[in-house]
């Protein structure tokens, strides 16, 4: 029994990070009558995502009734209207302070590679916008108004993802209508590179980038209206990449939009045939990819003189990432199954998520993967011990090929 016990206590470590914020966070207890604290709150959430034998709310709340839980956690017994009414009384801020805190800890050592022509200090983030789409019980909590044939209420995450580092750095939710060009204004830095899809072309937005000392990368629309002040001569490793025009010119009507002069660079890429053994018979934008190579005209938008053409789309291949990381955080983490109805919940345990995905990170340093998570949770139930994982760790590449 005294070794069964020890191999218990070995996932406790895992979450050492969140040792410093408990004291703050058990001081937020937000009923008279109940004895749930945020501290706990965010320890049963985080269970959630460790444990995949948890698959709803009511196998969630059971947990501090295992002897197993209550003597190496110490959380104490929580009914199920206790933690329902927590997930619209507890303040979601300083889960969101922790996440950010973290997020300059994390770093991982498989990355991508830095593109040779980029300063070693600009980091490249990646910002997109992705859905959840709700209950019609949840309609409204997000919409007061009749019943229409308009589209059905969505939570929507905007994220600003760390390119070469593959974490996300900044989040915020709202409501489905919440303009992306809207928002990124509000989670701007300083001294990073932006790259972004044709959602957030603005002139606008592009001003107040640069004026926060940042620069971009962003795909236009074929609409985008620029004159031309300078044909720039191509490259071999520019044409070799597809590129054919490399322009300086002024985004936007004479004496409007954005301020400097800025660079148009246009290429041709050709993307590779889906492997989707049964994709989604749908028409229209999201009709299934087919089977055979097709090519897209990319016309990307820069004010990065300095980079060759290539490179420019190169960083702008890197955007996927983003992509792959909304994949393994409603996927392969399983954040699309949601503990709440209200807001307030939501945005709890989204940031909760988040802070399970940085401790992946800070405690593998490499990208998270669905093997990589099936490890971790071997290990916090205490059916695996750390040399185990850390013998798999040794077997991924430290850095991308």
């Amino acid at each position: 029994m005294g070794e069964i016990a020890r191999r218990e206590l070995t996932g406790l470590k895992f979450f050492e990070p969140l040792r410093r914020f408990r004291d703050e966070l058990h001081r937020q207890k937000e009923h008279p009558n109940r004895n749930l604290h945020l501290d706990e709150h965010l320890l049963l959430l985080l269970l959630a995502y460790f444990n995949p034998a948890i698959t709803g709310l009511r196998q969630l709340v059971k947990l501090p009734e295992l002897p197993v839980v209550d003597r190496n956690l110490g959380l104490q017994h929580t009914s199920l209207g206790s933690f329902s009414e927590a997930s619209s009384v507890f303040d979601p801020e300083p889960l969101r302070r922790i996440f950010l805190e973290l997020s300059q800890e994390a770093r991982v050592e498989n990355g991508p590679r830095r593109p040779q022509g980029l300063p070693a200090d600009l980091r490249i983030l990646a910002a997109d916008a992705t859905l959840w789409q709700l209950l019609p019980r949840m309609t409204p909590l997000f919409f007061e108004q009749p019943r229409s044939r308009a589209p059905k209420p969505a939570l929507k995450g905007h994220f600003v993802f760390n390119v070469l580092d593959q974490i996300p750095v900044e989040a915020r939710f709202g409501e489905r209508e919440c303009d992306e060009r809207q928002v990124l204004p509000q989670q701007l830095g300083s001294g990073a590179l932006y790259v972004l899809d044709r959602g957030y072309q603005s002139a606008q937005l592009y001003q107040e980038i640069l004026r926060a000392e940042n620069s971009l990368v962003a795909r236009q629309r074929r609409d985008v209206a620029f004159t031309v002040l300078e044909e720039r001569a191509l490259t071999e490793s520019a044409v070799k990449s597809g590129v054919s025009a490399d322009q300086r010119v002024h985004l936007g009507p004479e004496n409007e939009g954005v301020e400097r002069d800025l660079r148009i660079v246009r290429a041709t890429v050709e993307c590779p045939p889906s492997r989707n053994l049964d994709p989604k018979h749908k028409r229209g934008k999201h009709a299934a990819p087919g089977k055979t190579p097709t090519t897209h005209e990319l016309i990307l938008l820069t004010d990065r003189f300095d980079l060759d053409a290539s490179d420019v789309v190169a960083i702008y291949k890197y955007r996927w990432q983003i992509e792959v990381f909304f994949r393994w955080f409603k996927c392969v983490l399983k954040c699309r199954h949601l503990f709440a109805e209200s807001p307030n919940g939501m945005a709890l345990q989204m940031y909760a998520a988040l802070i399970a995905s940085l401790l992946v990170v800070i405690y593998t340093q490499r990208k998270p993967t669905k093997m990589l998570l099936w490890l971790l949770q071997l290990y916090v139930q205490g059916q695996a011990e750390w040399s185990h994982v850390e013998k798999e760790l040794a077997k991924l590449k430290t850095s991308a090929a």
